[in-house]
């Protein structure tokens, strides 16, 4: 874990290049941080400026970058092919957790990668994610969500077993059918949390969504005050 200040990030990434190359290390994990944490601390031009800094460690680092196997981004503003650009660079990449991510305006991020088994994007403003193809993938975390925007498209994921869905619901957030999020999955794990009265789960009929929810084993259910159901 570091910061995303002077030189630092690249003299760890050359050092992590030489350790490669003498086949010392077998799994590499960066955490990027930002010199400011807290989401409510953050300001347009941080975001930018972490983005910024990012991309020139990531530039100047690409033997590393290669042989990453966790990553981690907290509060940063990138644009539009940066992600795309990380995974096809971190061709070992494992687990990816983006968090207080966006890229100014909302867009869509479309995930692809071979090797990829868990992914946790964590108050995000992206207008849609879709995993188009990740066949390795068998951990999701998402939470936060914005008003217009569905959970995950869920495409070619065919070993995704465990989802853990999380959003402070608003007046105009869209609720979410979970027949369609779960149709064609192979999920067996459903992790649900509630961060305000708001349900934003569509009630549906258990005889309409049986179909797509067969492979369902564990339904976990969080803060769901007292009083309210999913019926």
């Amino acid at each position: 874990m570091f910061y995303l200040r002077d030189d630092v990030p690249v003299s760890i990434g050359h050092a992590v290049d030489d350790a490669m190359a003498a086949h010392l290390v077998g799994n590499v994990k960066f955490s990027v941080m930002t010199w400011t944490y807290d989401i409510i601390d953050m300001v347009e031009d941080d975001l930018v400026t972490s983005a910024r800094n990012s991309m020139l460690f990531f530039d100047a680092c690409p033997s590393a970058f290669g042989g990453l196997t966790a990553f981690d981004l907290k509060n940063l503003r990138f644009g539009e092919s940066y992600i795309p650009n990380v995974l096809n660079t971190c061709k070992r990449l494992k687990r990816l957790c983006l968090y207080n991510c966006d890229s100014g305006d909302c867009i869509t991020l479309p995930v692809e990668h071979s090797h990829l088994s868990e992914l946790s994007i964590v108050h995000c403003s992206l207008e849609r994610v879709m995993l188009n193809w990740i066949p390795q993938l068998t951990r999701m975390v998402f939470e936060g969500w914005l008003q217009f925007q569905d959970p995950p498209f869920i495409g070619h994921a065919p070993l995704l077993e465990a989802v853990s869905l999380t959003n402070l619901s608003l007046s105009y957030h869209k609720k979410v059918k979970l027949s369609d999020f779960l149709s064609g999955s192979s999920i067996r794990y459903l992790k649900l949390r509630f961060r305000s009265k708001k349900i934003w789960v569509q009630p549906e009929c258990p005889t309409q969504c049986l179909a797509s929810v067969f492979r369902l084993r564990f339904l976990n259910i969080v803060d769901l005050l007292e009083g309210y159901d999913l019926t």
